[in-house]
């Protein structure tokens, strides 16, 4: 969730450049709680969904006209920056997004987003608020009515570790973890600077704390002794009209020029010799860090936040204090001239760069994630009743609770399917006395049919008749006789147990009337192999097919023909080079499904009949690239989704 995801600023392209990192594994969307533009500045991420909840746009009048805007919101504190823009027109509407949202991790983006997450996010999911922004810009008073208002988070993340320090020291309520987790920044798609350019370029909203008026005087000093050299600086705000002047005063408007903002600047960087930050404070430093995945060495203050973390002195930059104008000019000139330093700095801040990278920054924050999730589950009192569950070998489980008092009547265990649609109810399993198996045992059984059970995930609740169901803790799960529970033409049924992230007792059912279980997958020599079994219908004398839909994309498919024994086995060998060639974006998804030739019903390829619960997780499979004479390289990866299906992933490698 972000304040406006229109914009171009640097949270914005933070929390899109994030967005996209995490499009390739997980379902994302990004939530704009304000609109005030027909399009984005830029564009998000293929496979990342965004909406707005505040239509703001001229012409638009529900919301603009909306008597609740002129009501202070209840929940953001007057004194907080951003207060102003918020209302209780705009509480209504987060809150009723939140109460609706099926996400299971929620992220406001600021602190005022993080109090909405903080007070409205649903409890089953992860709550986390990531704050762009220096705890030292709030007054200590200011901190604690901030702080105050997170006490639901389950962790906050920054983008330094200095500011995670600075936070953690200001007390957040109920030892909230605090984690440091810079900013990403995509490979660009320029080839990186070569330093021979005569230009110093800085980006950043043109606000006080920015100094942009130390860049220029410095820059004048640098311009004194090479007047061929040039200063931008990209960037709107506040502090343009004063920069304008400042530059009129010191005669330096044919070599420092105000180049307004831009959404993309990694062209402009490319094009630079030197990257300039003068902030007095700055919580990561985004725009240090794009410039330096463009091949630029860095000069920078080593100002509270970020720079210190990113710049590695006489390393990939130089270090100055902060507010001293004559120690960043002589560092400005230091690589002015010197170009063997201008190179090997760059070469090396190239290559720093790259642990902000879309896989890194991703693999952080899916860190944070699970962190955060077992912080929780520790948190909570063990449960004293618990619920085991034994998959016998003809696939059907067994549930047996432990923990009750014998002599219970009227105990059921009550099954309630996520995502559930309108009117369908829970299923209640009566849990009958199993004293056979051991004392204080209870006993059900699962029902194998798919009109009981129908495709979904379940969450097992107790119901004791003595108020509203709970969930239930697992006890051992014992998945030796893991199978499908029911097989033939009526369909395929498979039932497997496990325990949630949130250490709650699942069942994930599969209900299709075919099914293709993925059995072997292999690359080799650029070619992907598949092995399998069609569950529902042997090939017989009919030649296997299996179909390749590019999604979101209505009827765009093509087939590749396969072989059988004549049972219900098959295998396929796929090219990657078939599929490099069907790409017409940077970024594809191809789901696979397997038919038989003349035959209507196809079956989506999975991995369902495996004990293994994350299969997207643990079974992973390496890139294959596939060049061409005239066009990039083409990277093609077999992945599993969420739902356990087999889906190939197509996508352009940037240079």
């Amino acid at each position: 969730m972000v304040q406006n995801a229109f914009a171009a600023d640097g949270t914005t392209r933070a929390v899109l450049n994030l967005a996209g990192a995490l499009a390739d594994t997980h379902e994302v969307r990004v939530v704009s709680v304000f609109r005030w533009l027909d399009r984005p500045a830029l564009a998000p991420a293929p496979g990342v969904r965004a909406v707005s909840l505040l239509d703001l746009r001229e012409g638009r009048r529900p919301d603009k006209q909306d008597i609740r805007r002129l009501t202070p919101s209840r929940v953001i504190p007057r004194t907080q920056a951003m207060s102003w823009r918020y209302s209780l027109l705009t509480d209504d509407k987060v809150e009723e997004y939140l109460g609706e949202t099926q996400a299971q991790v929620v992220v406001g983006t600021s602190l005022e987003l993080a109090a909405y997450v903080s007070r409205w996010g649903r409890p089953r999911a992860l709550r986390l608020g990531q704050l762009h922004l220096l705890s030292t810009v709030l007054s200590p008073q200011e901190q604690s009515r901030a702080w105050a208002g997170l006490g639901r988070l389950d962790a906050v993340i920054v983008p330094s570790a200095a500011e995670a320090t600075a936070v953690t020291e200001a007390g957040l309520p109920g030892g909230i973890a605090v984690y440091a987790h810079p900013d990403c920044v995509p490979e660009p798609r320029v080839r990186p600077a070569d330093g021979r350019s005569r230009v110093v370029m800085a980006a950043g909203r043109l606000v006080p704390e920015k100094r942009f008026d130390l860049l220029v005087q410095a820059f004048a000093q640098v311009c004194a002794a090479h007047p061929d050299w040039q200063l931008r600086i990209f960037g709107t705000g506040p502090e343009y009209g004063a920069l304008r002047a400042l530059v009129a005063d010191l005669d330096l408007y044919n070599h420092v020029f105000l180049m307004m903002e831009e959404p993309r600047l990694e062209a402009q960087w490319a094009a630079s010799a030197v990257a300039a930050g003068t902030s007095d404070r700055e919580s990561f430093g985004l725009a240090l860090a794009e410039a330096m995945r463009c091949g630029l060495p860095v000069v920078s203050t080593a100002c509270p936040g970020g720079p210190p973390e990113i710049v590695r002195h006489e390393t990939n930059g130089l270090l100055t204090p902060v507010g001293d104008v004559d120690a960043f000019a002589a560092a400005l000139l230091r690589l002015v001239e010197d170009e063997k330093a201008r190179v090997t700095m760059g070469s090396q801040a190239l290559q720093d760069s790259g642990r902000y990278g879309p896989e890194e920054a991703a693999g952080r924050f899916e860190k944070v994630i699970r962190m955060s999730r077992r912080a929780r589950r520790e948190s909570r009192p063990a449960a004293e009743v618990t619920v085991g569950c034994v998959v016998e070998p003809d696939g059907l489980i067994g549930l047996r609770l432990a923990g009750v008092k014998e002599g219970r009547e009227g105990l059921h265990l009550v099954l309630h399917r996520r995502k559930a649609g309108r009117g369908e109810r829970p299923v209640r399993l009566p849990l009958l006395p199993a004293g056979h198996l051991g004392a204080h045992l209870y006993s059900a059984v699962v029902p194998a049919g798919p009109e009981v059970l129908t495709e979904g995930r379940w969450d097992v609740h107790l119901d004791t008749g003595e108020g509203r169901p709970a969930k239930v803790r697992p006890g051992s799960i014992d998945l030796r006789g893991f199978g499908p529970v029911a097989t033939g033409p009526e369909g395929t049924v498979v039932q497997l147990p496990y325990a949630s992230e949130s250490g709650h007792l699942v069942l994930r059912t599969w209900t299709r009337e075919r099914h293709a279980e993925a059995t072997e997958v292999w690359i080799s020599e650029g070619t992907i192999h598949l092995r399998g079994v069609l569950y529902g219908s042997d090939f017989g004398e009919a030649e296997p097919l299996l179909l390749m839909r590019r999604r979101g994309v209505e009827g765009h498919s093509f087939w590749l023909s396969g072989s059988s024994s004549g049972a219900a086995d098959f295998s396929f060998a796929l090219p990657a080079s078939d599929l490099a060639e069907q790409l017409v974006g940077r970024h594809e998804l191809w789901d696979l499904w397997v038919g038989r030739r003349y035959d209507p019903v196809v079956a989506r390829l999975g991995r369902f009949l495996t004990d293994v619960v994350d299969v997207k997780s643990v079974f992973a499979y390496p890139n294959t690239v596939v060049t061409s004479d005239d066009g990039p390289a083409v990277l093609v990866k077999p992945y599993y989704t969420a739902g356990t299906e087999l889906s190939v992933r197509v996508s352009e490698r940037a240079e």
